[in-house]
């Protein structure tokens, strides 16, 4: 008897400081589709895997027969602003041309890396950056013309995306391939010119805004070389508010001074410039 059409699904008990790092193992596992709730992600499979290591303590499964399950996911995607950005799913695309003069659209497939807009720690870097161009002298629609920006965990691409949609000269790295990719092709879908290859903040030359949403402990790890390669500013995020201090820390022991900060959703973000003294 043939078995029947459809998908394994799973639910993992999730915490903010855990949820992006948990759906990253998800994907890896092999999720076709990862969707984030409050305390919960719930992710689908065309095969169940033997193990998702630590996440099975956690983990609920279930058979779901065949229906238009990617239907009802795209149901619950819905625009995000971010400041002065609106991030729009691809299939919604349409929507770009119905926003004001001063809106910058980002149109993004949810789903192939991280970095959809809809995280606290994306939405928060977006705005930080906008903060940054509101900060240049004369309003114009490329205020960050002339300056020099590198997305460190570049994941979709989404914050060179935006950088190079003000009008700086942006790159972006990862140490996933596959983010590398997804994040070409996105450059070339919002008709932008995002230098993206594969490595981390080592291999970066040093640009005028360096930004980094990743993992506090990632960011700790990586504080000398992100310091290194910033001229004039480095947002970093992807830090649990309860842990921010450690990433504080060590950014502050390498002469850089907070600027700005966010908080939201359990979740840290700041803006940093190296001292005069550094």
């Amino acid at each position: 008897m043939d078995s029947p059409a459809g998908h394994h699904r799973v639910e993992v008990a999730t915490t903010a400081a855990r949820q992006a790092t948990d759906a990253a193992q998800l994907f890896a596992a092999g999720a076709i589709g990862v969707w984030e709730q409050a305390d919960t992600l719930v992710a689908w499979f065309d095969q169940r895997p033997r193990s998702l290591g630590e996440l099975d303590q956690r983990a609920t499964w279930r058979f779901e027969p065949d229906r238009d399950w990617q239907s009802e996911w795209k149901a619950t995607i819905e625009p995000v602003r971010a400041g002065r950005f609106l991030i729009v799913p691809s299939w919604r695309a349409n929507e770009a041309a119905h926003q004001p003069s001063d809106t910058k659209t980002i149109v993004l497939d949810p789903g192939r890396a991280f970095g959809s807009g809809h995280h606290a720690t994306t939405t928060m870097c977006l705005e930080l950056i906008g903060d940054l161009a509101d900060q240049q002298r004369g309003a114009t629609a490329s205020p960050l013309q002339g300056l020099s920006f590198a997305d460190v965990g570049c994941g979709s691409g989404i914050l060179a995306i935006a950088a190079a949609q003000l009008g700086a000269d942006a790159t972006a790295v990862d140490i996933d391939d596959a983010a590398v990719a997804v994040t070409k092709e996105n450059a070339t879908a919002n008709q932008v010119t995002v230098t993206a290859t594969r490595g981390s903040a080592s291999s970066c030359s040093p640009c005028d805004i360096v930004a980094a949403n990743l993992l506090t402990d990632v960011i700790v790890d990586l504080a000398d070389d992100l310091a290194a390669i910033t001229r004039q500013h480095l947002i970093v995020s992807g830090i649990a508010e309860q842990r921010s201090t450690v990433a504080r820390d060590a950014l502050r022991q390498r002469g850089m001074v907070e600027v700005m900060t966010r908080t939201r959703d359990g979740w840290y973000a700041g803006c940093y410039q190296p001292s005069s003294g550094s």
